[in-house]
């Protein structure tokens, strides 16, 4: 790791998913707002 001169990351976490979880709402919100996905009733 110090070698490579990269971050640690473990091995055990899913960082994609917890990307998306964080994000989702505000990647859904834009979406919705530039038309994309239809404003709910």
């Amino acid at each position: 790791m110090l070698k490579r001169n990269e971050p640690y990351r473990d091995s055990n976490t899913d960082y994609e998913a917890i990307s998306v979880q964080r994000n989702a709402p505000r990647w859904i919100k834009a979406l919705t707002r530039f038309g994309f996905i239809p404003a709910a009733a």
